[in-house]
């Protein structure tokens, strides 16, 4: 069967393009208001790099955001096209694998994104490729929630490699990997919130906005996503001694 673009594929691109923007407008979005404008005064004091970014790297974190999330709706016709050819191990019938196992395997998506993101992160730092891919993401340096996802094209399709890991390795049931891109989305905004956040909200392993500014800042370390566990093992783990523990 040959794979064409008709119309039914656009609605699937432009529905899951717009669930990708509506999720991320939220949850940016909300923390952006909490902590770059209604709130700014009260939470300055938790302010990573006291100088705020200027409205120009904004637009341009909101404008490379958009770019990723048009990227990220192509992909998804192509995921919907391997599960309706039966070619992924995705499971309809909740009862199949139980609760327990829903549970386990939006856990297991994580650790197994953690291991892919450090990874092809610190290949992206590699000289051969961070000139002309990553350092666009690099380019901010003083990141607001907009720039979780304000990267360059090849690095949106890199960062989207995950996801055909999961569903061809993984029993998986839609809705766990809908929770999953959820928690991604939420952590990726909270590295990138320029704020530190209470002691209470940190867990052992856990990374930080903390980590990953310092990271933006310069430091070839850090390249963690949820957890400091890989930069931990592989000596790539830096933090400064602040104050953001309270």
């Amino acid at each position: 069967m040959d794979y064409q673009l008709d119309f039914s594929n656009f609605e699937i691109w432009l529905l899951a393009t717009l669930l990708f923007l509506v999720r991320y407008a939220v949850i940016a979005g909300l923390l952006f208001i909490i902590f770059y404008a209604w709130k700014r005064k009260d939470f300055f004091r938790l302010k990573l790099q006291q100088k705020f970014p200027s409205n120009i790297d904004i637009k341009r974190e909101l404008f490379y955001s958009v770019m990723t999330f048009i990227i990220y709706g192509s992909s998804v016709c192509v995921f919907v096209y391997w599960s309706k050819n039966e070619m992924t191990n995705e499971y309809k019938d909740f009862s199949a694998f139980g609760a327990w196992y829903f549970v386990f395997s939006i856990l297991l998506m994580i650790v197994m994104h953690d291991t892919y993101f450090y990874w092809t992160h610190r290949l992206m730092h590699h000289r051969a490729f961070f000139k002309y891919v990553h350092k666009t993401h690099h380019s901010f340096h003083n990141p607001t929630p907009w720039a979780a996802f304000a990267f360059h094209p090849l690095e949106s399709i890199i960062s989207m490699g995950i996801i055909p890991i999961i569903i061809f390795l993984i029993p998986f049931h839609q809705w766990a990997l809908i929770v999953f891109v959820t928690l991604l989305t939420l952590n990726n905004v909270l590295i990138h919130l320029g704020y530190r956040l209470p002691k209470f909200m940190k867990a052992r392993f856990q990374n930080t906005a903390v980590e990953h500014d310092l990271h933006h800042n310069g430091f070839q370390k850090n390249y963690g996503l949820y957890f400091t566990l890989w930069d931990k093992l592989m000596g790539t783990y830096y933090r400064m001694n602040t104050k953001e523990d309270f």
